[in-house]
């Protein structure tokens, strides 16, 4: 009867075992998006400091967008759906923001020691 009792006991424990979800698909891995909200980050800066003309902003958005999706292999579709899903991951979110971030900090320190 002990046996059975510890067998019982150990049978529920196992499966009170959290197992993590399945990853969607589309889901970009975190240094993915990192790269690519760096690329979108730059277009963002170009078009700040004027390197882009103001007149055709949201077209060239546009084409730059699509051209950094090309280079990432991706779609709109896939980063939209994968910066939703960490959007709910909090902890996920923030810590792909710090990445990037630091990139960032990275290009403006080789830009400014360029100079």
């Amino acid at each position: 009867m002990r046996i059975l009792g510890f067998f019982l006991l150990v049978l529920a424990l196992a499966s009170c075992e959290e197992k993590e979800p399945e990853l969607p698909a589309y889901l970009l891995a975190e240094e993915d998006l990192v790269s690519i909200m760096v690329d979108m980050h730059l277009v963002e800066t170009a078009q700040n400091l004027k390197l882009i003309d103001n007149d055709t902003t949201l077209r060239r958005y546009q084409q730059y967008y699509a051209a950094i999706f090309r280079t990432h292999e991706t779609t709109r579709a896939d980063f939209d759906s994968s910066l939703f899903y960490y959007t709910t991951k909090t902890d996920q979110m923030s810590e792909i923001y710090d990445k990037v971030l630091e990139e960032l900090s990275e290009l403006e320190s080789q830009v400014k020691s360029d100079q």
